[in-house]
């Protein structure tokens, strides 16, 4: 499998249509270099995004963000119908019918482990879609075909209307040609060459603390985390946890659950938080040096996976145990418990 190919986007006006929401990590790694693989090419960029000033401040680490047109994207429900208004839509929708190709993309980009994805993803590029001709549309990263009848009917639609698929994992692909659709193959996940990995692991010195993240989708493993986390504790080891995602309700925020884990070890000098948005190098240099990284989140995972960080995670969903396997695949040497 050869990692460093080129991705073969057709046309100039090229938009990327990326995750639900915003703030987190890996899928602002996959953007920063698949933008990256687009200006080599020398497309001109379009990125929808929920919170433009926060994603510009966050990519303005890496690339000049002069060279990137941010558009508000497609409101889905009211969470992003207000700031639509407000960005002047009329405006906004003329740029999206201007657009020559379409990247589709997130972790597990279709998937019935996530409500409404198929039906999320159709909506983010309505204004796209004309009757003949352009856009391309290509979609990227991880795919299951659906086994409800309603996204049955919108996964045929879409990808009737689909040019080609770069899945990070050959059970995407696999299952894509079973389904009848020929135009798939893999591509490494883009977050692998967004960050000079090789750099930071080359400084590893293990330090007495491990890195642990929970979010809401892996909440039924706490007790095990939990329990994970006394263990070092009892051994004299630092807590680092890392806030993923900060939603203002405790519902999705992954401090709850650090308040949760801190509460039930009962000692809090022992626990700090560590921040991965002010400065990322930073974050990355703090990561390669712990001792192991204990998560729920895929992003996480992966991030100390490259770093070659000793790792333990608990899966929660299939996408998981697929870049699991991915990265067994391309030889990479994992360190699990």
């Amino acid at each position: 499998m050869d990692l460093w190919k080129q991705l073969k986007i057709e046309w100039k006006k090229v938009l990327i249509v990326w995750n639900w929401s915003y703030k987190n990590m890996w899928d602002e790694l996959i953007l920063l270099w698949t933008i990256r693989l687009l200006l080599e090419q020398d497309k001109e960029i379009y990125v929808s995004a929920y919170n433009i000033s926060w994603l510009k401040s966050f990519l303005a680490q890496f690339i000049d963000i002069e060279q990137i047109n941010f558009l508000r994207e497609i409101p889905k429900w009211f969470r992003s119908f207000f700031r639509f208004i407000r960005d002047k839509s009329s405006r906004t929708l003329k740029k999206y019918k201007e657009i020559d190709s379409v990247i589709i993309w997130w972790g597990e980009i279709l998937t019935e482990e996530t409500p409404n994805s198929y039906w999320y993803r159709l909506i983010s590029i309505r204004p796209c879609l004309r009757k003949k001709g352009k856009p391309n549309i290509y979609l990227m990263w991880g795919i299951q075909v659906p086994q409800q009848e309603k996204n049955k009917r919108l996964f045929k639609y879409l990808m009737n209307k689909v040019n080609y698929v770069y899945a990070r994992d050959l059970e995407s692909v696999y299952e894509l040609k079973k389904y009848w659709f020929e135009n798939a193959e893999f591509f490494m996940d883009t977050s692998y060459f967004a960050y000079d990995w090789r750099s930071v692991n080359e400084k590893n010195i293990r330090q007495k603390y491990i890195v642990v993240n929970v979010n809401k989708s892996g909440e039924n493993f706490l007790e095990d985390i939990i329990h994970d986390v006394q263990y070092y504790v009892n051994e004299w080891y630092k807590v680092l946890y890392v806030p993923a995602a900060k939603a203002k309700t405790d519902q999705y925020s992954d401090i709850y659950y650090y308040k949760k884990i801190k509460a039930a070890c009962k000692k809090d000098e022992k626990f700090e938080l560590l921040d991965r948005e002010e400065n990322f190098w930073k974050f990355a240099e703090k990561l390669a040096n712990a001792e192991v990284v204990i998560s729920t989140r895929l992003h996480l995972f992966l991030i100390s996976c490259f770093l070659w960080v000793r790792t333990k995670i608990y899966p929660y969903q299939k996408k998981i145990l697929k870049m699991q396997e991915v990265l067994r695949n391309i030889e990479w040497v994992i360190r699990s418990e």
